[in-house]
């Protein structure tokens, strides 16, 4: 005999909309420090905090744009795609990135974060 639904306590319901409520905090305090990073970046200012790889994650801004200085080659790379850790700077990735147009002489520097690859 099949169970039957039962609804869930007061408390449960209760918890469960508090744990919403800092998913949604918590993915726009991301969306703001992403965004901030964003527009220092476009304007040419100094960078003074990176964001890490779970703000740029919670904020649902997982693409990043890097380019070669040297041949001016744009790579979009998913943050998703490796397991790196979460509280690490976005730089981390750079060590991982090698130009496939200059064979990875060049320098590369991050240009932005993104929603979708660009």
């Amino acid at each position: 005999m099949p169970e039957r639904y039962t609804r869930p306590h007061h408390h449960e319901r209760v918890q469960t909309t508090e744990r919403m409520k800092r998913a949604w905090e918590a993915e726009a305090d991301a969306r703001e420090a992403v965004q901030t990073f964003n527009a220092r970046l476009e304007q040419g200012r100094a960078i003074w905090a990176w964001p890490t790889i779970a703000a740029a994650l919670t904020g649902r801004y997982p693409w990043l744009t890097i380019v070669c200085e040297s041949c001016d080659g744009v790579t979009d790379l998913d943050l998703r795609m490796k397991p790196r850790p979460p509280e690490a700077s976005i730089r981390v990735v750079l060590h991982d990135v090698k130009c496939p147009r200059c064979n990875g002489h060049g320098r590369p520097r991050i240009a932005s974060l993104r929603e979708n690859p660009g």
